[in-house]
């Protein structure tokens, strides 16, 4: 379950109506590691990042990362936003929990994207649609193959 800064009553309601496995959350690490102890559910914590400075460092108590491009400043909601950022930033980047690479991503810069930033996996939304909110079986093949 994806989730921006949800309250607990938030939470509660949706884990009332869906066995959830993972919460990914945008909120801040306190907020994220507290999440986590009260639900205990397995936390990933979206992260914008623009430079290496972005990047999570130890001592969050959570379960891993989606990192992606951070919102620009305009931006109504937050999350990549389908843009893409320079992945390279991640190059060398001792990651200290697992993490996904968002944001941005779609069957033509997929592997540039993996390749430049050595993502262990990936994730996509609007980069296999054909219009907004409308996912395309081709454009997810293209994807999948693309990543592999």
């Amino acid at each position: 379950g994806l989730f921006v800064e949800p309250t607990d009553d938030d939470l509660t309601a949706a884990l009332a109506v869906a066995a959830l496995d993972i919460l990914q959350i945008y909120a801040g690490p306190d907020r994220a590691s507290d999440i986590r102890r009260r639900f205990g559910r397995p936390v990933w914590r979206a992260v914008g990042v623009v430079t290496q400075a972005d990047l999570p460092a130890a001592g969050e108590e959570i379960d891993g990362y989606v990192i992606e491009s951070k919102a620009p400043s305009d931006a109504a909601r937050p999350g990549g936003n389908a843009l893409a950022f320079d992945w390279s930033v991640l190059s060398g980047w001792s990651a200290p929990l697992p993490w996904i690479l968002a944001g941005g991503l779609d069957p033509a810069n997929v592997r540039a994207a993996i390749d430049a930033s050595g993502a262990p996996a990936v994730d996509v939304a609007s980069g296999v649609e054909r219009e907004h909110g409308v996912k395309d079986a081709g454009l997810i093949q293209a994807f999948i193959a693309a990543a592999r």
